[in-house]
């Protein structure tokens, strides 16, 4: 199976909005979504840093582990969609994901 990448902006409660598709096509989901970060990657710390502030994440305990979460904040973020070789979307992330990531680990 093979996979494509597309940036796209995050709209708060609304569906995503593609912007851009990397070049190529990628053997795997993990190489597509490598692909999808590190394109990202400036956008992404620059969108937690002015997010930082307003992000308070919160835990709660949730059976045997915790369950973090964050609020959504008012503006847009920048994330990827990855599409299988049928157009479908197997997986997503954004830069809140990363901030979920940050604030699991302390």
């Amino acid at each position: 199976m093979s996979y494509t990448v597309k940036l796209a902006v995050f709209p708060p409660w609304k569906a995503p909005v593609p912007y851009e598709t990397l070049p190529g096509v990628f053997a795997t989901a993990a190489g597509a979504a490598e692909a999808g970060a590190k394109a990202l990657e400036p956008i992404t710390e620059r969108e937690l840093a002015d997010l930082a502030s307003s992000l308070t994440p919160r835990s709660r305990r949730l059976g045997e582990g915790w369950a973090i979460a964050i609020e959504v904040p008012e503006g847009s973020i920048h994330g990827y969609l990855i599409y299988d070789e049928t157009g479908v979307e197997v997986s997503n992330w954004t830069t809140l994901d990363v901030a979920v990531d940050r604030s699991a680990k302390g």
